[in-house]
């Protein structure tokens, strides 16, 4: 009989699996273990069964935290996208606002600069969305 209980031996191959499943240098030879133990490998993989046929509580709180991983790398991902469009916003702002300057300074006439910030608004409005401009007058 072991002197191991059948709790500790779930745990043990599970722990045994784990390494091993990773690759690392401190891998488990299960059959070594169990023959220490003083139990069949069979039996100690009848106990792992009885007590955890599902993944271990390791394992579940990995894939939690794979899946709340994967959630914040959408926010942030939305995040970005949302702070880009709000610079593109206010680039447009800053546009109408050289844009008005230039009609209060120069009249309704077409300045070279009035030009080249229409073309500059055309194309990030495009982004956006937005009806361009087709003059400024």
């Amino acid at each position: 009989m072991s002197d191991y209980t059948k709790e500790e031996i779930s745990e043990i191959l599970r722990v045994a699996e784990v390494l091993n499943k990773k690759g690392t240098s401190q891998k488990l030879n299960i059959s070594k273990f169990c023959k220490e133990a003083g139990i069949s490998r069979k039996n100690a993989y009848k106990h792992k069964k009885k007590i955890d046929p599902g993944l271990s509580a390791f394992e579940k709180k990995v894939q939690l935290l794979e899946n709340d991983k994967e959630d914040l790398e959408h926010k942030l991902h939305h995040a970005e996208k949302r702070a880009h469009e709000a610079d593109l916003y206010w680039q447009c702002r800053c546009i109408l606002v050289e844009l008005n300057r230039d009609y209060k300074k120069n009249g309704p006439g077409r300045t070279p600069r009035r030009l080249e910030l229409i073309d500059d608004y055309n194309r990030i409005s495009g982004l956006l969305g937005f009806e361009p401009l087709s003059c400024w007058e």
